[in-house]
């Protein structure tokens, strides 16, 4: 896979759309979370990637909660 740079927000990264029930979003969470505190990163663009993906399955999660009154 290219290196492709992730916050420079140009055209040419390719984005995916993809529809999710809210247990997929909170796996996906989990998941991340425990590559978070548990993996081994190859460098720390990795790890900066990895915890904004988190930090947006997160807020997705609360997002969910806030809507349906949780």
């Amino acid at each position: 896979m290219e290196n492709y740079d992730y916050e420079n927000n140009s055209d040419d990264v390719p984005y995916l759309q993809m529809d999710l029930d809210i247990r997929d979003v909170h796996q996906i969470y989990k998941s991340l979370n425990f590559y978070h505190e548990e993996g081994e990163f190859m460098d720390i663009d990795e790890k900066n990637r990895v915890e904004a993906c988190k930090d947006f399955f997160c807020r997705m999660i609360l997002e969910y909660k806030y809507q349906i009154g949780e």
